[in-house]
């Protein structure tokens, strides 16, 4: 009985004891002050204690005694420290950056925890100021876009000398949640990224080519992956405006960041909500309004298992002035910034829903599990050839969709799998289903006249791969894996002939990757991989001489390098040779075959750090497409870009000034097959201006310094205005920007 009381006493001692050690421990998350990302590995001490922030950027520490100074220290940022009169368990630190240096980066494959994504692309991504979901995607070497709608359509993408359309051979990801849409009303692989807030992105990972064991569908020129914020370090509203009335407002409040709110666990949540109205520089209203909503909730439900919940809304409408023949501006029938049916325009509204649980089985073991919802409207009226179909009329038509994707995706990560040491086995598996109802119309400006047809799309992708990452020696690292997807086509034909049809397609996708460290600052690489594009569904089902998922072979040889302490670069050749070259047709919902393709091309991106507040780096890039199966004179790929470059100047001062100037250069490119009509060239300057300090930021950009004329979507097929006898084949483009000037405020607190 004594023994019992002894115990008792001591457990019930030991209970305020515990308390208080738990009271006197420190948490709390640290970020980068200018961009808001959190900052891994950063070093927070004490007199008597050291810690290190996790990868999400989150620390723990327990000093001996309060009041305490807390000292916070990573190379490349300003050391921070705070004085606090007793323990906190949401502390937020923000620091800021001496300067992105050069001399940080390491060329090193044993240390790279993403290996396989652009490493010169993520420095970009460090120096230049987003203010787009878009302009992610110009920090890829080589990576171009054109917007030929308004600003409300997807816009296009050159990558490598693929014409990808709108996302056919280009792969976009937002928190895994694939942002292509198969068998879209517009386009095979419509990938529109303008749902994307990018205040909110965390990390974004780039590739080129088809060598991401991970990337499935559409994933051939290359990938682009996004993820969002967990939580917010700081709140934000933010007003931009612009000429031709050009505004943008948008608000980041985080909801809570601590405990008690659902549960007694750690939790987050965060809103953010974007409005843009765009009047534009067109003589015809563009009048491009869009409203975008993101919320997330994260909260550990144990301490192996972390939940993520996310919803995104979208919605945009506008109005376009379409592609305009060249023959009418140079006869002064219309100005460059003029339109021939400025009917067109249309709108659109998406949804996603994203729940991923992620669990720590053991420490060599992780799982993901995720389940997703998207919902996506769609309207687009377009007039290509203008009065060559309906003289009385006009060729204006309605593409029409409603979409709806159940998925499910996972993947198993196990460290030294097999006993065999230095090694990371990856098994992913998905699952993916699409229902989507589709239509054309013809109309008389946004007026019904006749429907052309109607389908209904059911497609179900499989997907399973296994991905191993070895050390085979302490110079050699290897990614290789393979991944099978398995395809369910079917088509059901509503109007004007009822009928069904269905088809199935699996492809085996083989991936190489061999990383040769020659030295401290010399890295060679050799890439082998097999990716795909599948087929729009009606294609897939009605045409069986053509292969539903036609293949693509790539290989890569490049080298990533570091000259001293402040040059680094990337030298690659590459050959992409695919199955078949398909080319939209607009008003039918299927492809025209142009046959086997080949791009062969080299690759130069370099960085340069003279100052510690001042880099330099340019992006040069050639790409020659070929169609192998037409003759000579005729086996140019329309519209595939040829020689690129990107590239800048980027400032950043200690008192908050950051500046860059920058350029981008597209060369000339055949708009058809003999190269006998020569897409225009163009060279583009833009500005951007900011200052930041701890409670506000000041900016100021400027599209097209320079105020040249260029154009930005050029075509080349048959049109026929009123009054015309006959079609006549043009070149047809959209005007690029002119002169461009934004100014923007943001509040943080």
């Amino acid at each position: 009985m004594h023994k019992k009381l002894i115990l008792c006493s001591l457990w019930i001692m030991c209970i305020p004891l515990s308390i208080f050690a738990q009271n006197k421990t420190v948490k709390g998350i640290i970020a980068d002050i200018e961009t808001q990302l959190t900052i891994p590995k950063v070093k927070v001490q004490t007199i008597s204690n050291v810690s290190t922030s996790n990868e999400n950027g989150e620390f723990s520490i327990t000093p001996s005694k309060f009041p305490v100074k807390l000292i916070f220290s990573l190379k490349g940022y300003i050391p921070k420290t705070i004085t606090l009169k007793k323990a906190k368990r949401n502390l937020q630190v923000h620091l800021e950056r001496e300067a992105t240096q050069l001399s940080e980066i390491v060329i090193d494959s044993k240390s790279d925890r993403t290996l396989g994504v652009q490493k010169v692309s993520k420095i970009s991504l460090q120096l230049r100021p987003i203010s787009s979901a878009h302009d992610y995607l110009r920090t890829v070497p080589g990576l171009f876009i054109a917007q030929h709608a308004g600003g409300g359509k997807a816009e296009q993408i050159f990558l490598r000398g693929f014409d990808n359309d709108h996302g056919t051979d280009f792969a976009v990801l937002v928190d895994d949640i694939g942002v292509n849409l198969s068998s879209h009303a517009h386009g095979q692989g419509y990938a529109d990224l303008h749902f994307l807030i990018p205040e909110t992105v965390q990390t974004a990972d780039y590739y080129k080519g088809p060598h991401e064991v991970s990337l499935g569908n559409y994933a051939v020129s290359g990938a682009a992956k996004f993820s969002s914020k967990d939580k917010l370090n700081r709140n934000l509203v933010k007003l931009e405006y612009g000429q031709y009335n050009f505004a943008r407002a948008l608000a980041m409040i985080s909801l809570v960041n601590q405990n008690d709110f659902l549960t007694k666990n750690e939790e987050s949540a965060y809103i953010a909500i974007e409005g843009t109205f765009n009047k534009s520089f067109f003589e015809s209203d563009q009048n491009l309004r869009r409203l975008n909503t993101f919320t997330k909730y994260n909260v550990s439900l144990s301490k192996n298992h972390e939940l993520k919940t996310s919803i995104s809304t979208f919605h945009s409408d506008w109005n376009a002035s379409g592609q305009i023949p060249l023959r009418a501006v140079q006869s002064g029938f219309i100005d460059r910034f003029g339109a021939i049916d400025d009917q067109e325009g249309g709108d659109t509204k998406r949804i996603h829903l994203n729940i991923q649980l992620n669990s720590e089985i053991s420490d060599r073991t992780n799982l993901t599990n995720q389940l997703y919802y998207v919902s996506n409207k769609y309207n687009l009226f377009s007039n290509f050839s203008f009065f060559q179909n309906d003289p009385v009329n006009g060729d204006m038509v309605h593409q029409v969709e409603d979409r709806n994707i159940y998925a499910y995706q996972g993947n198993l990560v196990v460290k030294n799998a097999f006993e065999i040491p230095n090694s990371v086995t990856t098994l992913g598996w998905s699952v993916q289903y699409n229902q989507n109802d589709i239509g054309l119309n013809n109309t008389v400006g946004r007026t019904l006249r006749n429907v052309v047809n109607k389908f209904e799309f059911k497609e179900t992708n499989y997907g399973l791969f296994l991905k191993e990452r070895i050390q085979i020696t302490n110079k050699i690292t290897a990614l290789a894996g393979v991944r099978g997807d398995f395809f369910n086509f079917n088509s059901t034909e509503l109007f004007p002939t009822p009928q069904k049809g269905n088809t199935t397609a699996f492809r085996l996708s083989p991936k190489l990757n061999i990383y040769y460290d020659a030295t401290e600052n010399l890295q060679l690489y050799a890439k082998a991989s097999s990716g795909f594009h599948s087929n729009y569904s009606n294609a897939a089902v009605t045409n069986k001489n053509v292969s539903p998922l036609p293949r693509a072979i790539g290989y890569d040889l490049g080298t990533e390098f570091k000259i001293g302490k402040n040059f680094v670069g990337n030298l690659a050749a590459f050959y992409l040779q695919s199955d078949a070259e398909f080319v939209f047709g607009s008003d039918g919902f299927e492809f025209e075959n142009k046959g086997r393709s080949r791009r062969i091309g080299s690759e130069a991106s370099f960085r340069y750090q003279p100052f510690p507040y001042f880099w330099l780096d340019t992006d040069l890039n050639y790409s020659l497409g070929t169609l192998l199966d037409a003759p000579k004179t005729e086996n140019k790929i329309p519209t595939a870009p040829r020689f690129t470059s990107t590239g800048g100047a980027t400032i950043r001062l200690q008192n908050g000034i950051n500046g860059s100037l920058r350029y981008r250069y597209l060369g000339e490119r055949p708009l058809i097959e003999d190269e006998s009509v020569i897409g225009q060239h163009y060279f583009i300057t833009d500005l951007v201006v900011n200052y930041t300090t701890s409670k506000y930021q000041i900016g100021l950009s400027i599209e097209n310094l320079f105020d040249n004329e260029w154009r930005e979507a050029v075509f080349y097929d048959s049109s026929q205005l009123q009054g015309e006898p006959q079609p006549v084949d043009d070149i047809h483009f959209t005007p690029g920007t002119p002169f461009l000037g934004k100014l923007s405020f943001t509040y943080f607190f």
